[in-house]
């Protein structure tokens, strides 16, 4: 187990030697978010309208993955939040790895100065770690050892352990933070009223942590103290974690002020044809995913678009074998392909409501195969590139979704003006 700290810098100590640059009256390019604090305390409602939240939080998770040697970077995370506008936070690493029973386990605690906020972020899978990757693949399924509404269901096997590897040293330092002290064990006494605003987020494996952490919380009666400070869950490119009676459990549960924090507040963020949010596909067992779904469609125009909505309906017809055999009710699908559009055609970042179906789990191992692979490298030619394959890797990568994720005119997370 690595347990590591690093005290992010001031602004100053960050950008030496350089005069502030305006991009309007009253807005410099550094740091990106002067008032990232306040927005994070503000409760107005979620996901943020003005998506400050959400692209934060996925630069951040983005650059969960930096680090060497298998271990991660404490210090480029604490300057990363400093330049997003986390002034002297308190960054704070949890790591655990055992290769042979597949964890590799990394979640970051971002503290502000002030102590009233912390952001808990879990590392998803480094493409060079086999580890990681064999722990994606481990779908055998484990039970969730939490009780909803009496029942406990089968989870994701690989997922639920590498969050349950780094779970308790993370709520020992989510409680210091409650009581208003430092996450940093070597800085004592407290400080204010503690922790008023929690947010859990994380891209890919980190995703799939960061729900089950919440669903943890959420419906633990001894992390209820923790659990009220909870303002949402920000997932991007997150994979199923259980099948539907799960879902439906996790949809219909309340914590313990009577609020569906897993239905209302737990946004998943998916990239157009992001493979990962598909899995595991259907062949393992059925999956279904719970919470807010937003889904970034990239403009189309001409034959791309004819070629796109006919791969979308291919996909509904193929679907509906598989339904049949889960005992899934096909009368939505037949009215889709009656009709009715299946995913929405505005380009950008649209939640997904009915009738329009959720995301779908892949149908076959083929999806993960062969057409997301041949999608990555085709990617990589001008004559292939708008091919509309059913899903991609290329869709996945972290970078996606902090340049999807950019409100319009904001600046990136190196002050750089879009």
């Amino acid at each position: 187990m690595r347990d590591t700290t690093e005290h992010g810098p001031t602004f100053s100590e960050l950008r030496p030697c350089k005069e502030p640059t305006f991009v309007e009256p009253g807005r410099t390019t550094f740091p990106v978010y002067p008032d990232l604090v306040g927005r994070l305390l503000d409760d107005k409602g979620h996901p943020d309208p003005d998506g400050i939240i959400p692209h934060a939080l996925a630069t951040l998770s983005a650059y969960a993955y930096a680090g060497h040697d298998q271990g991660g970077d404490t210090r480029t995370m604490a300057m990363m939040a400093t330049r997003l506008g986390l002034e002297e936070n308190r960054c704070r690493l949890f790591e655990q790895r055992v290769d042979a029973l597949y964890i590799s386990s990394a979640a970051y605690l971002v503290q502000d100065r002030d102590r009233r906020v912390v952001i808990l972020c879990y590392r998803g899978t480094p493409p060079e770690d086999i580890i990681s990757i064999l722990t994606d693949a481990d779908v055998h399924p484990d039970t969730l050892r939490v009780d909803l509404d009496g029942v406990r269901h089968p989870v994701h096997a690989g997922f639920y352990r590498n969050m349950r590897a780094t779970r308790h040293l993370v709520i020992e330092a989510l409680d210091r933070a409650v009581r208003g002290e430092s996450v940093d064990p070597g800085e004592e006494g407290d400080r204010g009223s503690g922790l008023e605003a929690l947010y859990i987020t994380g891209h890919s494996l980190g995703a799939a942590m960061a729900a089950l952490m919440a669903v943890t919380l959420v419906h633990e009666p001894r992390y209820a103290h923790i659990a009220r400070c909870l303002r949402a869950v920000y997932t991007f490119g997150q994979p199923m974690l259980g099948g539907p009676e799960l879902a439906h459990a996790c949809e219909s549960a309340t914590d313990s002020s009577g609020t569906h924090l897993l239905r209302d507040r737990l946004l998943r963020y998916i990239h157009d044809r992001d493979v990962v949010p598909a899995l595991p596909p259907r062949p393992v067992g059925p999956y279904a995913a719970f919470g807010r779904e937003f889904h970034y469609r990239t403009p189309r125009a001409g034959w791309d678009a004819v070629f796109g909505a006919a791969a979308d309906a291919a996909a509904e017809a193929v679907s509906m074998p598989g339904d049949l055999l889960s005992g899934v009710n096909p009368l939505p699908r037949l009215r889709r392909l009656a009709g009715v559009p299946r995913r929405t055609r505005t380009h950008g970042w649209v939640e997904r409501r009915d009738p329009v179906l959720p995301y779908p789990q892949m149908e076959s191992l083929a999806g993960l195969a062969v057409v997301a692979p041949l999608a990555f490298f085709a990617a990589r030619l001008a004559l292939t590139r708008s091919i509309p394959f059913k899903y991609s890797f290329e869709d996945h990568g972290p970078e996606r979704y902090v340049n999807a994720l950019a409100p319009e005119g904001v600046l990136s997370e190196f002050g750089d003006v879009r």
